[in-house]
């Protein structure tokens, strides 16, 4: 444990415990007494002749509770020069305007669920009319496929994402055939909790199911990067730092046991491939947020949006109907460009955390056309992760450092118990448990030492009825010194 992970304690495996413990330190406490210096006539116990020792353990601590495992834990952080973690996002540059999804994608959702599949869904005073007064019908499938050939799109946004959606998003950004699937034993209470499905009837839904709600507020970059800057909590900083230090994740070459160990602190899930899906869905969230602000003030990709959005529903003529239509075809583009960023993210990559026209890389002309490896060929021209930590662009591993503050201390904690318990049960002892390791303990030593001439048995000596003292001594062993204060 100490070799792999830089902690230390006592037992923990074989069933090894406080008894033994009391025993050994009995042992010790004999071989120390039996000692005898160089020239002297007697040993130790000899000399005094101590006899009948005992020891019990008093108050005593696991490797589990906080200021134990803390306490080795700042240790292994000064031994290793960690930096703060605040100092991986310091001077990033921050953005100047929010995007909220509420309400975009209502009247798109009403379109793809047919609600204006009928003549007379399009009241008379909205509908758009034709030379001949009469009004515009809905195209067919095959009309309208036929029309958006020749828009700038070259096809259908909505059914190219269905398309592409259709293996789950996983498959989006990495190779799941290479993905491990190996489960993870753990005793965290939310350990079986299942994520809610994306809804995939529409793209309308999917987005709403994706981007809407609590999640997509937890998880707006910015307010990431402003927690990061402000985290006070020290401990789970410590937490953080250790992890990083002895866990893999997906873009490490290098691991024990558990191939995704960040992710699994993340994720709390049952095996390491729900675990990577989780952390990619989420990162998925980041970058389609981020990267609306900057198509949502592009002037070309407005314009052929627009021109998308009336070729599918300008038969309606409602214009709330086309801008939710635009603003659909537009959060698409907005996805893709983040399933570039992340594929790039898992590939080592860094990716900027603003976009601009220098770094977008999707074309307006290329929506209806991608596919994992479209993103993974676009994702290759960013850089590798490494050099500089401050700079304008992010890497996987810092974007879970972000994930990571969302975590609460206690529930960090647990799950990075269960992954070195679990490794080290997988590699060396099936039978070892974390939690009974003891780091700290309070031992009180019984013994009996003889009152000089106790041996005589006669005159004066005779009359005395008590021949020894009974004596204790108690004494703290710890691994971190002050973990008795």
């Amino acid at each position: 444990m100490y070799d792999e992970y830089g902690l230390f304690a006592y037992g923990g495996y074989n069933g090894i415990g406080l008894s033994d413990f009391e025993t050994a330190l009995e042992q010790i406490i004999n071989k120390n007494l039996e000692y005898k210096p160089d020239k002297a006539l007697k040993t130790y116990s000899d000399l005094y002749r101590i006899n009948d020792i005992s020891c019990e353990t008093g108050n005593y601590y696991t490797l589990d509770e906080d200021k134990v495992f803390l306490g080795q834990i700042s240790d292994y952080i000064i031994t290793s020069a960690a930096n703060n973690v605040k100092d991986y996002f310091q001077g990033k540059e921050k953005k100047n305007k929010d995007i909220s999804m509420d309400g975009l994608l209502d009247e798109a959702e009403k379109y793809e669920d047919g609600a204006y599949d009928t003549d007379n869904s399009v009241e008379s005073e909205n509908s758009c009319n034709n030379n001949d007064g009469k009004k515009n019908e809905k195209p067919s499938e095959d009309e309208l496929d036929e029309q958006l050939k020749n828009d700038s799109a070259g096809g259908n946004p909505l059914k190219a994402l269905k398309n592409l959606i259709n293996n789950g998003l996983l498959s989006l950004v990495c190779d799941v055939s290479k993905v491990s699937t190996a489960k993870i034993q753990a005793a965290d209470q939310d350990f079986y909790s299942k994520e809610k499905e994306d809804n995939n009837s529409s793209a309308a839904k999917f987005f709403k199911s994706l981007l809407e709600g609590e999640e997509s507020q937890e998880l707006d970059q910015d307010k990431l990067l402003e927690q990061a800057k402000s985290e006070s909590n020290t401990d789970k900083l410590k937490y953080i730092y250790y992890a990083e230090d002895v866990l893999s994740s997906y873009v490490d070459s290098k691991f024990n046991t558990v191939h995704y160990g960040l992710e699994y602190l993340i994720a709390g899930k049952e095996t390491e491939k729900e675990n990577l899906a989780y952390t990619a869905r989420r990162l998925l969230v980041i970058r389609t947020l981020a990267n609306m602000l900057y198509v949502s003030t592009n002037a070309s990709f407005q314009s052929k949006s627009l021109a998308t959005a009336t070729a599918i529903v300008g038969f309606t003529g409602i214009v709330p109907l086309i801008t939710g239509m635009q603003w659909l075809i537009l959060t698409i583009l907005a996805f893709e460009e983040a399933c570039i960023d992340v594929t790039a993210l898992m590939a080592g990559k860094k990716v900027p955390l603003i976009k601009s026209p220098a770094n977008f890389k999707m074309k307006y002309e290329e929506i209806c056309s991608v596919s994992h490896s479209f993103f993974k060929k676009k994702g290759k021209s960013y850089p590798k992760a490494g050099g500089e930590i401050i700079s304008t662009d992010i890497s996987y591993k810092q974007y879970l450092l972000l994930l990571e503050l969302l975590v609460s201390k206690e529930k960090f904690k647990n799950r990075l118990i269960d992954i070195i318990q679990f490794d080290l049960r997988e590699r060396f002892n099936q039978t070892f448990e974390f939690r009974d390791c003891i780091c700290a303990a309070e031992c009180i030593t019984s013994y009996n030492i003889p009152y000089a001439f106790s041996y005589i048995n006669n005159g004066l000596f005779n009359k005395i009825k008590t021949k020894k003292a009974n004596k204790s001594i108690t004494a703290s062993y710890s691994y971190v010194d002050d973990v008795w204060k």
